[in-house]
């Protein structure tokens, strides 16, 4: 399989045996599967609306475990109805929980999770696993997981 991953800035590093970093436009020409993991931002919101659709493969399949506003939920829905998508699984949608006016509910070929399907026994195990080990560390005097190094002084 060919990887190739779009991002805002050029990102190297990532890129090696069958993976390379393309521009926004040339992925939604080339992939067959399209994933999003990214946040959400004013730059971000309805990423995937009507014209990116239009310019994506007919039968490309969308995954969004991301957020929910990436995507532009009529634009999806439409492109489900008439088979533009071939299918669509989010773990994510627009506003949580779901309301009945949501144009995905009862889109075809669609699977919405309710934004738990990292939950898993294992998965919550080891967070409250990492979560014990922290404070032990914290209570020791030691620094584990430390996502700003500068604030510790």
């Amino acid at each position: 399989m060919r990887v190739v991953f779009a991002n805002r800035t050029p990102r190297p590093a990532f890129e090696g045996e069958g993976c390379c970093q393309v521009s926004f436009d040339e992925l939604l020409a080339c992939a067959d599967i399209i994933t999003l993991h990214c946040a959400a931002a004013p730059e971000t919101e309805n990423i995937i609306d009507a014209r990116a659709i239009a310019a994506m493969k007919d039968g490309v399949r969308i995954v969004n475990t991301a957020r929910g506003t990436l995507i532009d939920e009529q634009a999806l829905r439409d492109a489900l109805d008439c088979g533009k998508v071939a299918g669509a699984a989010l773990d994510v949608i627009a506003v949580e929980p779901m309301r009945p006016e949501c144009p995905l509910l009862g889109a075809p070929n669609t699977v919405i999770t309710p934004h738990i399907a990292w939950a898993t026994v294992e998965a919550r195990t080891r967070l409250i696993a990492q979560i014990a080990e922290n404070v032990r560390a914290f209570v020791q005097g030691r620094s584990r997981n430390v996502v700003n190094p500068a604030v510790l002084g």
